[in-house]
């Protein structure tokens, strides 16, 4: 059984993974990041409080999509099929991030989109000091004005988006961006920010990523951690980019021996979100995606949904009837060996059903 599966990631356990990697400057860097001081052992307070006094499962950590606005284009990208007006408004966002802090959120997966194309999107996280934001962004919004900012924050980690080597990147992202790309990672190492890349695994590029020399590149482009993220295809273009089996199979042979032999973290997701009956934790323990208008789903890759942050409060949607049959669902959340990489997108129709039967509805021009 593979060791990773025994243990799935949380935030607790990749901090402790990026402790156990020495390299220079790391601690420095993590210590920088104010609100994990004192503020897991507090989150994690009120958490049980609440679980005790209200029955209520808040969950560590939620994904947020404040834009689905992007200056790139590129292939397989989830974010496609999502509407990009009526996006939620910057007091929204803000008091929604409030009230989750208060109930023991400690951290915020910001996806998209790009979302630094919200101008907005440094101030929400300066004014919420106590949430860690885990950015994954293009790079191509920060110059060294953002760098000195990011690092004055000490509640922000971006994460790159980057797919192997420069004609991998331009190919998928556009000409240029793996320039630019790298150019902010050195902009970020200048100012002492921790950083890291992420990664998606396609069948072109799934063999440069797993790479020594990938890797010892971004190690020294100042990356301390890296996420890889199986491709979830959202309808049958996305197929041909899906990694071939023996392909995967050599990827996770490579990625053991990455994990023991190089000073950075590698998570591979969502992979190492499930245990070993192959159960999506996240899910199971209360985890949600905001997106840009505001509805609640289970995951990103899961697009329907039948509450929304600007009609109700965090309390109503965490006893959501939708999400709790969700997670309450014996086969829902559990991938079948040799599916796709998300359990929810590879029983999408058993998903719908659910939807039906609670009142969720699409959030997604994909979804019927």
């Amino acid at each position: 059984m593979d060791k990773d599966k025994r243990k799935p990631l949380n935030l607790a356990s990749l901090l402790i993974r990026i402790v156990k990697v020495w390299r220079r400057d790391t601690f420095k860097k993590v210590w920088r990041l104010k609100v994990l001081r004192s503020g897991l052992i507090r989150s994690r307070r009120r958490r049980k409080k609440i679980l005790r006094n209200e029955g209520l499962r808040v969950p560590m950590g939620i994904a947020f999509s404040p834009t689905m606005q992007c200056n790139l284009t590129c292939s397989g990208c989830y974010a496609r099929f999502y509407p990009r007006e009526n996006e939620l408004s910057t007091d929204t966002i803000d008091a929604f991030i409030s009230e989750a802090e208060t109930l023991g959120v400690i951290f915020c997966v910001i996806t998209g989109g790009e979302p630094f194309m919200r101008k907005d999107m440094l101030e929400i996280c300066k004014k919420h000091r106590n949430i860690l934001f885990l950015i994954v962004t293009n790079g191509t919004y920060i110059d060294e004005t953002a760098a000195r900012e990011i690092a004055e924050s000490g509640n922000i980690l971006p994460m790159l988006s980057i797919e192997g080597t420069a004609e991998q990147t331009d190919e998928r992202r556009g000409e240029g961006i793996y320039h630019k790309v790298t150019e902010c990672m050195k902009q970020l190492q200048k100012h002492g920010v921790l950083f890291g890349f992420s990664a998606v695994l396609t069948r072109q590029t799934i063999s440069t990523l797993g790479s020594d020399a990938f890797i010892n590149a971004m190690i020294d482009l100042g990356c301390s951690t890296g996420f890889y993220n199986e491709l979830i295809p959202m309808d049958n273009a996305d197929l041909q980019l899906l990694p071939l089996e023996n392909q995967r199979q050599e990827f996770k042979h490579r990625l053991q021996r990455l994990r023991k032999e190089k000073p950075i973290v590698l998570v591979h997701l969502p992979d190492d979100e499930y245990n070993e009956e192959d159960r999506c934790l996240p899910v199971a323990n209360g985890a949600v995606h905001i997106n840009s208008q505001g509805y609640v789903e289970p995951c990103p890759f899961a697009h329907f949904a039948r509450e929304n942050i600007k009609t109700h409060s965090f309390r109503d949607i965490l006893r959501s009837p939708f999400l709790q049959a969700v997670r309450s669902h014996p086969t829902l959340l559990k991938k079948e060996k040799g599916s796709i990489g998300c359990s929810l997108a590879g029983n999408r129709e058993l998903l719908a059903e659910v939807a039906r039967q609670t009142g969720a509805t699409p959030t997604d021009s994909a979804n019927p």
